[in-house]
């Protein structure tokens, strides 16, 4: 836990009408950041896109040569080596039109799979990733556990 942590994270809706409360996202990112930086940094920037479906498929068109929609991109800058103390994390994109879609076909609230999703665009800004082997699956989800424990305290 790096509580000394100086965290300025950038929120632009481009979705515009949901349930999703800015002001409590951006605690929870400077909750999870706190939570999940190295010591060496003071101060971390982060940016979260809130975007439709559309926009979702073109940046991820034009961004990964895929031409399709998806649920949540991360677009990290951040490196461990050297260790910098003043960085920027990254982008994290979330579509709100599968967003809720998931949250319905999973059966959880809309504030529930938000949250899912940016811990899990966050994480993969931090380095980790679920799709190099089972480990590091398991390793991926116990963090997304931690970080959605702190910011629903449960």
């Amino acid at each position: 836990m790096n509580s000394s942590l100086m965290v300025l994270t950038h929120w632009n809706d481009q979705w515009g009408d949901s349930s999703i409360r800015p002001e409590l996202v951006l605690e929870n990112c400077e909750r999870i950041l706190q939570y999940l930086s190295p010591d060496f940094l003071k101060s971390l920037e982060l940016s979260i896109l809130v975007v439709d479906d559309r926009l979702m498929q073109e940046i991820n068109r034009e961004r990964r040569g895929l031409n399709k929609t998806t649920d949540v991109l991360s677009f990290p800058l951040y490196s461990e080596s050297p260790p910098i103390p003043f960085q920027i994390l990254g982008e994290v994109v979330i579509s709100m039109d599968t967003c809720i879609l998931q949250a319905k076909e999973i059966g959880h609230s809309l504030v529930d799979e938000f949250y899912r999703l940016l811990v899990h665009g966050i994480l993969h800004l931090f380095g980790y990733d679920h799709e190099t082997n089972e480990d590091d699956a398991i390793l991926m989800r116990k963090k997304e556990d931690e970080c959605l424990d702190l910011v629903f305290e449960r």
